[in-house]
């Protein structure tokens, strides 16, 4: 029996080797968890990475990443919230399908990696700072995770005050595999 593991390392601090990644979708995923109900019930649910690309270059502080995540794909289990998250009175996905990351300031200190980018929401952006909490490297890939939280009212989505809190708390999974474009 073939131990993966072996091929396989977790660093709390580490980064990938320098380089051009495509992120796969189906293994990558963004969770979310805020409240309502006047901060009584605690309400999480999920959203699809459409796709998106990551360069590379630890040695000079910088990772330029864009993620493209679909609006469309929020999903709590709860069919009416879902539906009402969906409509013009919080991400209009009609009108805006996209919310999408770009970044490109990595930084360090003594406990972890950083990204700083913009994240945009309805044509509205507002800077995001991303907290790497671990990567995994799998051969010439590897899986971060990574955490941040938004408020959205910074995004101007500000309906039901009260009812839906004001601040997420955003995971990441994302796994990224080396990719050369084409010319």
């Amino acid at each position: 029996m073939t131990n993966t593991r072996a091929a396989t390392r977790q660093t709390a601090a580490g980064v990938p080797a320098p380089g051009r990644y495509r992120i796969d979708p189906a293994r990558s995923s963004v969770t979310f968890r805020t409240r309502h109900l006047f901060g009584l019930g605690v309400v999480s649910g999920i959203m699809a990475i459409t796709h998106g690309e990551m360069t590379i270059d630890p040695g000079r502080g910088q990772a330029t990443v864009t993620a493209v995540i679909s609006a469309a794909s929020f999903s709590t289990g709860n069919r009416a919230r879902d539906r009402d998250v969906r409509s013009a009175k919080f991400l209009d996905t009609g009108q805006y399908p996209h919310i999408t990351f770009r970044g490109g300031t990595l930084s360090h200190d003594r406990r972890r990696w950083t990204l700083a980018g913009d994240l945009t929401v309805r044509q509205v952006s507002s800077p995001v700072l991303l907290a790497i909490e671990a990567i995994e490297l799998a051969g010439a890939g590897f899986q971060a995770h990574a955490a941040t939280r938004i408020d959205r009212y910074a995004f101007n989505v500000t309906a039901a005050k009260g009812m839906a809190a004001r601040y997420l708390g955003i995971d990441l999974a994302v796994t990224a595999e080396p990719w050369q474009p084409q010319r």
